[in-house]
């Protein structure tokens, strides 16, 4: 049994601060599920491809990181157990120094979004199907193109590159996808197949801005809000483990007068 004040404060602290700190796994966890049901809902996003699904990822195994770390910094506190919060100790280290090293990453790599989210939007376009209206990247774009009045990824032009789309546009000598204007016009090839294209030059309600600035600040607007919660985060684990070695060096002093 422990003895002395700060050995025993430290002691109620860590138990209340890893119930916590075992919440917090929990909102994460079930906030990366929700975001990773929900992230093709939100065009914005599911347009850049797969890349989307990093953030929802990360959640989920940081909530399950955190759970398990909870856990066994509440049964060490409870049961006095030096290398469970040894190893407790440990685990929230590791984590802080990730979120160090990320936040670093990301800091130093942060002007390289722009050809991330490019590199993405290039890959969704490709796999624009016309085909297949229910293909993920087909409803993303033409959600985008409608709702933000933009077409392509830094200029409609993108269009005629587009793996799916290239034959078509030349096809009918450079029509866009319809979702590129208000009211588009059937082309039609061969003898069934009839498609909804725009053209740039006889059209004026063309949508001639570009997408990729709109998904940029989409993607920026999310940047204060997860910084300021890393921030929260880490600050919350330094105190945990603060107490943590607090309290293994009271432990550990213990069994020293005991013996």
């Amino acid at each position: 049994m422990v003895k002395g004040g700060f050995a025993k404060f430290s002691k109620v602290i860590l138990f209340v601060v890893n119930i916590l700190f075992w919440a917090l796994g929990c909102a994460i966890l079930g906030f990366g599920i929700y975001a990773e049901i929900q992230r093709k809902d939100n065009e914005k996003i599911a347009i850049i491809g797969e890349l989307s699904a990093f953030g929802p990822l990360a959640f989920i195994i940081g909530g399950v990181l955190i759970l398990v770390i909870g856990f066994s910094g509440c049964c060490g506190a409870i049961k006095e157990h030096r290398g469970l919060l040894i190893l407790y100790s440990v685990l929230v280290l590791v984590i802080f120094a990730i979120e160090i090293g990320v936040g670093i990453f990301g800091f130093v790599q942060h002007n390289d979004l722009e050809n991330i989210v490019t590199k993405g939007m290039r890959n969704t376009l490709d796999e624009y199907d016309p085909d297949r209206a229910d293909l993920d990247a087909t409803k993303a774009w033409d959600s985008v193109q409608n709702k933000v009045k933009c077409c392509g990824v830094s200029s409609a032009d993108d269009w005629e590159n587009a793996t799916l789309w290239a034959p078509i546009f030349n096809n009918s000598v450079f029509g866009y996808p319809s979702s590129c204007c208000n009211a588009s016009v059937p082309f039609t090839v061969g003898v069934n197949q009839t498609y909804q294209v725009c053209y740039n030059n006889t059209m004026s309600d063309f949508h001639n801005a570009a997408c990729f600035d709109e998904i940029l600040s989409e993607l920026k607007s999310y940047w204060k809000p997860i910084a300021g919660i890393g921030l929260g985060v880490a600050i919350f684990e330094l105190l945990v483990i603060i107490m943590a070695c607090a309290l293994q060096h009271a432990i550990k002093k213990s069994e020293y007068t005991a013996v």
